[in-house]
């Protein structure tokens, strides 16, 4: 690392931080084990941050820096503030998380050598016109990139295309918050009044990506077939009320208990029997490694990245109602602390990847010793 007392700063481009993010999650898990003093991040963001998240950010001596949300009506606006932007800054790396605006926001870094887009996803948007939109805006990374990480291979493979060599950054969790405690699921079961439920565990946020319309229809035939099941939805986002209205509609909202956005999704974890990932798409969702860590048995949509499976235990169905709903019954015991150290021990142990991350900036900069 460097030998000076100025730390490596890398400039972060990311929509939002927020705790119903998984793509600012990710970032946030890598920004918490940084050495400041050495290298740390500042933030272009697009939505300014809870009081909180700020102070602690700003603690660190990292900067936040908010930009207008690209849109049609605002665009000269956004490049405007863009251009002036990079006149008064001299960061040797930019990091980018979001793709549909990386022709801008890298576009427009010329005077920053190192340009970075970073593929989380294997799809651009869960709304028809946002994709025809965003695919026409990505057409134009590799004009303006000119480094390039992703989540997975499917990922890179489906920003980039297969000729564009990327480095595989897992996203990885701190992984001794994740271990199952038995402590923690009698105390959390018991509040939230499931002590003798088997509960089915989701975490994400309420959009159509994450398929919660499917995971209900699921759940209400399984909850027909065994009343002695519980879902418990972690999350927030747009279609939440929408998805409470449908499951009074079905008659097991006294069933699914929507707990809202946790910071601690990993007490909650301990609380569940087996966790449910019905994505759509998905590029490799980190609360899927945050299950594995926490022991869980887990279903998984065969939309999601197969490179996810790193204990070898996670069921991957087809998106048949009768598939889902057979599986959910057939409750399996599993050894949740045996399944765990597999993660500890796996790539997706944060103390490995943010050494790798690290070491990556140095390479660029040549700092590397």
């Amino acid at each position: 690392m460097s030998e000076t007392n100025t730390p490596i700063r890398v400039l972060h481009v990311l929509g939002k931080i927020g705790l119903n993010n998984g793509i600012s999650s990710v970032v946030m898990n890598y920004y918490n084990k940084l050495d400041h003093n050495k290298l740390t991040f500042d933030f272009m963001l697009n939505e300014d941050v809870e009081a909180d998240v700020r102070a602690y950010i700003e603690s660190n001596g990292s900067k936040i820096y908010i930009m207008p949300e690209l849109k049609a009506s605002n665009t000269f606006k956004y490049i405007k503030k863009l251009r002036d932007f990079y006149k008064t800054t001299d960061y040797k790396i930019i990091h980018g998380h979001v793709a549909n605006s990386a022709v801008f926001y890298l576009g427009l870094a010329w005077n920053i050598p190192h340009r970075i887009i970073h593929s989380h996803n294997t799809q651009l948007a869960d709304i028809w016109w946002k994709h025809i939109r965003n695919w026409i805006l990505t057409r134009f990374i590799k004009f303006v990139a000119n480094k390039y990480i992703t989540c997975s291979k499917e990922a890179a493979e489906y920003l980039f295309g297969r000729n564009i060599k990327a480095l595989i950054l897992n996203n990885a969790i701190d992984i001794d918050k994740f271990i199952f405690n038995a402590e923690k699921r009698e105390k959390i079961r018991k509040n939230l009044g499931v002590v003798d439920k088997v509960v089915i565990g989701h975490a994400g946020r309420f959009c159509v990506q994450k398929n919660h319309e499917f995971l209900l229809d699921v759940f209400y035939e399984a909850h027909e077939a065994n009343p002695n099941l519980a879902l418990m939805l972690l999350g927030d986002g747009e279609l939440r009320e929408k998805i409470e209205q449908k499951a009074k509609m079905l008659g097991i909202d006294n069933s699914v208990l929507f707990l809202g956005t946790k910071d601690n999704v990993y007490d909650y974890m301990n609380a569940m029997d087996m966790f449910v990932l019905p994505s759509l798409f998905e590029g490799l969702a980190v609360v899927g490694i945050e299950a594995q860590a926490s022991g869980l048995r887990m279903i998984s949509s065969s939309n999601v990245s197969r490179d996810i499976d790193i204990t070898k235990t996670v069921e991957f169905l087809s998106p048949e109602k009768t598939v889902w709903i057979q599986a959910i019954l057939d409750n399996k015991c599993m050894n949740r602390l045996e399944i765990g150290m597999k993660v500890k021990q796996s790539g997706f142990n944060i103390e490995t990847q943010i050494y790798r991350l690290c070491e990556y900036y140095e390479e660029l900069l040549s700092l590397k010793s």
